[in-house]
């Protein structure tokens, strides 16, 4: 994603919290359109994990039922999985980028499901879990694809 690609690709971590996925600087210079683009998007991503987490705490249960924890869990990761991805779009601006964009967002996928299997391990199915996100994460390459003007027969992550 811009001109740090493999700072970028490869740091994709993972958090319950609102800690970004992308440690480090911002993947772009300072002064260049899409770092203004990413910045823009960064303060619209922690807005909305302010939201999330407020919808949350009005809705969220304490509970030892296994599946309504394991609902409310996979729920926060694709919403904090959602948030962190549609913010890596706001600043695709080139072929690389986009390419970049989609190996990134493959990435989170996985390192989101060893984070769930790593930080609960006695969570079942985390399988559908991985379903929501490969099927999220496909469906932002097509954005990104389609941003770019590109046809939806390019790779997926």
């Amino acid at each position: 994603m811009g001109s740090h690609p493999r700072l970028a690709v490869q740091t994709a971590q993972p958090r319950w919290s609102h800690r970004d996925p992308v440690e480090g600087e911002p993947p772009f210079p300072p002064g260049s359109p899409d770092r203004a683009a990413w910045d823009a998007a960064t303060r619209i991503a922690r807005d909305r994990l302010r939201d999330m987490d407020a919808g949350i705490a009005r809705a969220a249960r304490v509970t030892l039922d296994p599946v309504v924890y394991r609902t409310q869990l996979f729920d926060l990761a694709v919403g904090r999985f959602t948030i962190w991805t549609a913010r890596g779009l706001a600043a695709i601006s080139t072929e690389q980028a986009c390419r970049d964009y989609m190996r990134w967002v493959g990435r989170y996928v996985e390192h989101w499901l060893t984070y769930v299997a790593e930080t609960c391990p006695t969570v079942a199915g985390v399988e559908e879990l991985g379903r929501r996100l490969r099927a999220l994460a496909a469906q932002r390459c097509h954005e990104a694809r389609r941003g770019l003007g590109h046809a939806a027969t390019s790779a997926e992550p």
